[in-house]
């Protein structure tokens, strides 16, 4: 099958999020599946400063934007067996340091849906299915359905993944005169254009990422408005869940952190990380479990609730805490003052390092992710692949991938709650905190969320399933 992938960004290219992980890993696991595939992304300066000697020029051309013919460079390279083609334009992408947020989002990303029909049409011909990911590629989807100057590739099969509905690309309708292709109702929404509501009405399916934030987004609480637009998609809207990488992380292999270990070593192991990752951080007390955070820091990803529980719990002497992230400078602001008021047992790390990152996963005793909604998540499966236990709002794929805690069986991975109030959580936390006392009831709980298998084999399997199901329609 010959399947091309399109997206914002991608690692180790590009990377803001969790949409970067993704796209580095989904396509890698379909190559090792014997499947031909192919990558488009705009030629970020990321991208310039960290591959720009292995990059080939494959074609120099145009595209129209705004009534005028705009440069388009396509450049290539192979990554772990994909095929990688970056759009490359110095005014749209190359010259400026951010992924989003300037004042012409919309006209970048129209000549970038533009650019990347460019490539499927004279690089890449005859190709099975077009991949496209978020709201940057949702105008992509309208294209080829629906613009004559793209007949020719009209029959490819389209499928659309949204990874955080949140995200919608929206723009005011005086964009229409950037974008070279006629005006229709299927690209407005709330009286302005809406990219999202393009690729999910376009394309000929539409998923998300796990399960229940598909089930998630049938309610207006998650859905940001789309509620409507999804509900009329019927069957054609499905939800897959993502993988992790296993060979990116493995913490018996990771040589960012202090001891590796596998499922037989993880208890003594986890003791010198954890004892490396306390000096670090000048904490104390090391029989105290250790509770960590590695988190964009908004409120949506529940830090209303940890600032109303954690600093408690740590006052009391009840843990540890470490918090590594950036963010919303108010809540950077509240935690910062937590740590000077509580130093011994609060550590915190404004801004991000992929190394120490990796050293939270495997120090900590337990990793804290009260999101207040959550499409998939990966810190929860990175954290239990070093034997961390995930504490979890039980919403979107924080549902479906950890398993709380039964304290009458023993069974489960991790521990969730249900309501999103600031008492839901402490009752999971002290829950957690018991169960950290009690060294076999944790060590087996340890044991059993390491030997979970989250990796891209079962859901590239399911992609390549949609992908025959949407090819045959």
């Amino acid at each position: 099958m010959k399947i091309t992938f399109v997206g914002s960004e991608a690692t180790p290219f590009a990377k803001t999020g969790g949409l970067a992980d993704v796209l580095g890993s989904l396509p890698k696991a379909l190559v090792q599946k014997g499947h031909k595939v192919s990558l488009i992304i705009p030629k970020h300066q990321a991208v310039k400063t960290g591959f720009n000697d292995s990059l080939k020029a494959v074609l120099k051309t145009t595209v129209n934007i705004h009534h005028e013919k705009k440069y388009l460079g396509v450049e290539t390279l192979t990554h772990q067996g994909v095929n990688v083609y970056v759009v490359d334009n110095e005014y749209y992408f190359g010259l400026r340091p951010n992924l989003y947020g300037d004042y012409d989002d919309g006209e970048r990303y129209g000549y970038f849906a533009h650019a990347a029909l460019t490539i499927i049409k004279d690089v890449l011909p005859k190709q099975d299915v077009l991949h496209l990911n978020d709201w940057q590629t949702g105008l992509i989807a309208y294209l080829v359905k629906y613009d004559a100057k793209y007949r020719s590739i009209s029959s490819l099969s389209t499928l659309f993944t949204i990874h955080n509905i949140a995200y919608q690309g929206r723009f005011s309708k005086e964009l229409m005169s950037h974008l070279d292709t006629e005006y229709s109702d299927i690209l407005e929404f709330d009286d302005v254009l809406n990219f999202l509501k393009a690729g999910i009405m376009a394309a000929d399916h539409v998923t998300t990422v796990s399960p229940t934030y598909t089930e998630n987004l049938q309610h207006a609480y998650f859905a940001y408005g789309m509620q409507g637009v999804l509900k009329y998609r019927g069957e054609s809207f499905s939800g897959i869940l993502n993988g992790l990488d296993y060979e990116t992380f493995d913490a018996a292999t990771d040589d960012a952190i202090v001891k590796p270990y596998t499922t037989d070593t993880v208890s003594s192991a986890k003791k010198a990380n954890k004892k490396a990752l306390m000096e670090q951080f000048g904490l104390k007390n090391p029989q105290l479990p250790l509770v960590a955070m590695v988190s964009r820091i908004t409120e949506s990803k529940g830090f209303s609730l940890v600032a109303d529980v954690v600093p408690d719990l740590a006052e009391k002497g009840l843990i540890n805490f470490i918090l590594l992230g950036s963010g919303d400078p108010y809540y950077e602001d509240t935690f910062q003052y937590f740590h000077d008021a509580n130093s011994e047992h609060f550590g915190i790390y404004l801004g991000y390092s992929d190394g120490l990152a990796r050293q939270i996963y495997a120090g900590a005793d337990l990793f804290l992710m009260p999101s207040r909604f959550e499409p998939c998540g990966l810190s929860q499966l990175i954290a239990m692949r070093y034997g961390t236990l995930p504490v979890v709002h039980k919403t979107g794929g924080l549902k479906d991938t950890v398993e709380p805690f039964n304290e009458y069986t023993l069974e489960g991975t991790g521990f969730g709650f249900d309501q999103f109030t600031p008492d839901d959580l402490k009752q999971a936390l002290l829950l957690a905190i018991s169960v950290h006392g009690d060294s076999d009831t944790y060590k087996l709980l340890q044991q059993r969320a390491m030997s979970q298998d989250f990796s891209w084999d079962q859901s590239a399997n399911a992609y390549l399933n949609l992908y025959q199901e949407v090819m045959n329609r």
